[in-house]
């Protein structure tokens, strides 16, 4: 059933303008190496959680999907690393993965992140027109991308709900392609700590993931 599905998928990805060519989907697993992100009350790293998640997806993906991550290991990596890494693979679209951390032990939800909007016009003296401009035509699409992303993420049990903001993105900037930041969970808040490293749940938001991403590039 899921090769027939990924068949499926193949054929409606040409019809929607993709041709031959299976489109190129970049995941980035935030953190590694030496930054290892937020950490939970047991011991679990969060760049630990999003290369599971990021290796996950990939999976459920690849037969529909180029996917390309911009680490397969423990390794670190600078934002702009990252984001060089992903304009050389030419990628449609880029989703950048994490898990959340806060003060609150309680807390549980989701959020998406994408790039806000400029102040000013392209062409003001000083504004970011070189790298940093690099994003600007791809933030609506980025917003595109995330209302997509929204609704199969609010339908995973176990979760507050779905929050959705535009702030200044590092991962964005110079990105010549849409893209998101996605937070899952809290691993500060100890049940969500044991359902992250739950191959069985981050299956299940994998799932959630691939379908906004399979959603938005069938628009």
């Amino acid at each position: 059933m899921a090769l027939v599905s990924a068949c499926v998928m193949v054929l409606l990805l040409a019809a929607a303008g993709y041709g031959g060519e299976r489109p190129v989907v970049v995941l980035d697993p935030g953190h590694g190496g030496e930054d290892v992100g937020v950490t939970g009350s047991y011991g679990s790293r969060e760049k630990d959680v999003a290369l599971a998640l990021a290796l996950e997806l990939r999976r459920q993906l690849g037969l529909s999907c180029d996917v390309r991550l911009t680490r397969e290991s423990d390794s670190t990596l600078s934002v702009m690393r990252r984001v060089e890494l992903a304009n050389s693979f030419h990628g449609d679209l880029l989703v950048s993965l994490h898990a959340g951390g806060g003060l609150s032990r309680d807390a549980n939800r989701i959020a998406l992140f994408v790039q806000q909007e400029p102040k000013g016009r392209a062409t003001d003296p000083g504004r970011d027109n070189g790298w940093d401009g690099g994003h600007r035509p791809h933030i609506s699409e980025s917003q595109a991308l995330a209302t997509m992303l929204e609704r199969p993420l609010a339908l995973l049990d176990g979760y507050e709900g779905v929050d959705y903001s535009a702030v200044p993105l590092g991962i964005a900037r110079g990105a010549g392609m849409p893209v998101v930041l996605l937070e899952v969970g809290n691993l500060t808040n100890p049940r969500e700590e044991g359902r992250l490293e739950s191959p069985e749940h981050l299956r299940r938001v994998a799932a959630a993931v691939a379908a906004g991403i399979d959603a938005y590039l069938l628009r």
